[in-house]
């Protein structure tokens, strides 16, 4: 037996644009609402189908397309200032935790123009941080594993997200 009931829902674009600012400016946490947004476009996509082909969708649409992408770019500026103070202080827990919030792609994003705005003499500190740490996380992780190549980054107490975060770092910084 199906259930034929149904919730119809009523969605305007200037309601949704009201509601979702209200959200933004709310936000305790860029990341989170971010998620959060990202989830309603996905449920107005697949709820709203049967509509798909109409102008009121096509603004529907629009309207929370531009939202999330707003709340994309306060994201990136959230971790680029999080970035630049992590990288000031060589924090690898803050630096890992940026690492982590944005995919790889809006990391290598927002590195160089962060690595671009600090002194020569933060440069040089940085290079020497993630040389020193990636040298001894590599030697610790090649101790501790019975294989060549295989990185056991329990047994040698190394959080990969730490190390990825720093790998990523020390690959621009020695590409400069």
């Amino acid at each position: 037996m199906t259930d034929t009931k149904a919730l119809r829902l009523t969605i305007d674009a200037s309601n949704l644009k009201s509601f979702c600012n209200k959200l933004l400016t709310r936000s305790q946490d860029i990341a989170k609402t971010h998620e959060a947004l990202l989830t309603l476009e996905s449920f107005i996509s697949v709820f709203g189908k049967p509509a798909e082909d109409t102008e009121v969708y096509a603004l529907i649409e629009s309207t929370i397309k531009s939202i999330t992408e707003m709340s994309q770019q306060q994201l990136l500026e959230k971790n680029t200032d999080d970035l630049r103070t992590a990288l000031r202080q060589c924090n690898i827990i803050a630096l890992a935790s940026v690492h982590l919030d944005l995919s790889r792609n809006g990391f290598y994003q927002i590195l160089p123009d962060v690595i671009a705005g600090l002194s020569d003499d933060d440069i040089r500190l940085l290079m020497a941080w993630s040389d020193n740490w990636m040298k001894e996380a590599r030697q610790l992780l090649e101790d501790c594993s019975g294989f060549p190549e295989v990185m056991d980054f329990a047994k040698a107490e190394i959080s990969s997200e730490q190390f990825h975060a720093m790998d990523d770092l020390d690959r621009v910084l020695n590409a400069r």
